[in-house]
């Protein structure tokens, strides 16, 4: 019997069970490279990512401030016709009670004027008969109408 063989084997195992914890470190340390080299690529294409989103900002930023001020603007404006429209309505207020008060004071007057009124027409005599009826037919020819001035009246055989 040779021990050689068996020798060998033992010593070929002894080396690779010396060698495995070395050989895990290598895929650990591969990993570990390929990982890094992920991140480095996923950092550049960020990197880039956000170089064009800070130009397309700065674009953007400009008219972002032109639009404030129009903002602010149109806020003035706002403020300055919401008091303007305030003040015309509290004058339009002002006046409309005046006029109501107007009005007011004017209803009694015009009651009473209205009642006179009616005693003045009752107390007038009737147009077809009575005194006025006589003078007007007897001023005017044949009972005829009163013409307007500068008219001739025809008369029968005339």
């Amino acid at each position: 019997m040779t021990d050689g063989p068996p020798e060998n084997t033992d010593a070929h195992g002894l080396i690779r069970a010396l060698l495995t914890p070395l050989r895990k470190s290598q895929r650990v340390l591969g990993n570990i490279e390929t990982i890094a080299s992920s991140l480095l690529a996923l950092e550049r294409e960020t990197r880039e990512r956000l170089t064009s989103v800070d130009q397309r900002l700065g674009l953007l930023l400009a008219p972002l401030e032109r639009l404030d001020w129009k903002v602010t603007e149109l806020q003035r404006l706002e403020q300055a016709v919401t008091d303007q429209t305030n003040a015309i309505r509290e004058d339009m207020n002002a006046r409309m009670r005046a006029v109501e008060a107007e009005v007011r004071e004017m209803h009694s007057p015009i009651e009473r004027m209205s009642r006179d009124l009616a005693t003045v027409v009752e107390l007038l005599p009737d147009p077809s008969d009575g005194p006025l009826a006589r003078l007007r037919h007897t001023f005017t020819p044949n009972g005829a109408p009163p013409q307007p001035p500068g008219r001739s009246v025809k008369r029968a055989g005339g």
